[in-house]
C-alpha cells in the first residue's frame, strides 16, 4: 500500500502572515481608539493626566487598552474618575470593539 506525501511547509507561513495582519489592525485600533478616548473624555481635563496616560498595546491575546495615570495617593486614578460617571476610556474600549469588528470581518 502506497502512502501519500503532502507538503505543509507553506502553511505556517500563511498563518504568521495572517497573525502578522491581525496585530497590524489592532495597532491601528489601538491607537484610533486612545485618540477617541482623548477627544471625548467627558472628565476636565485640569492636569492633562488622564488624556496622557492613555495607552494600547497589542499581543499574542489581543489589543489591551489602559490609562496609568496615578493619584498621588497611588491608587488608579482613571477608574475612579470613570467610577464617579465620566468617561475616561471605557467608550474608547466599545470604540475599539465595534473597529475591530468592522476590519477583521
Amino acid at each position: 500500500m502506497a502512502g501519500v506525501d503532502f507538503d505543509f511547509s507553506d502553511v505556517d507561513n500563511f498563518f504568521e502572515q495572517g497573525e502578522s495582519e491581525v496585530k497590524e489592525v489592532e495597532g491601528k485600533v489601538g491607537k484610533e481608539a486612545v485618540d477617541y478616548a482623548v477627544q471625548h473624555g467627558s472628565y476636565q481635563n485640569r492636569t492633562g493626566t488622564l488624556r496622557k496616560s492613555n495607552r494600547y498595546s497589542v499581543s499574542d491575546e489581543g489589543l489591551e487598552l489602559k490609562n496609568d495615570a496615578k493619584s498621588p495617593e497611588g491608587y488608579n486614578y482613571a477608574s475612579n474618575v470613570e467610577s464617579k460617571g465620566y468617561e475616561v476610556l471605557s467608550g474608547a474600549a466599545l470604540f475599539a470593539e465595534k473597529r475591530l469588528k468592522e476590519e477583521i470581518e
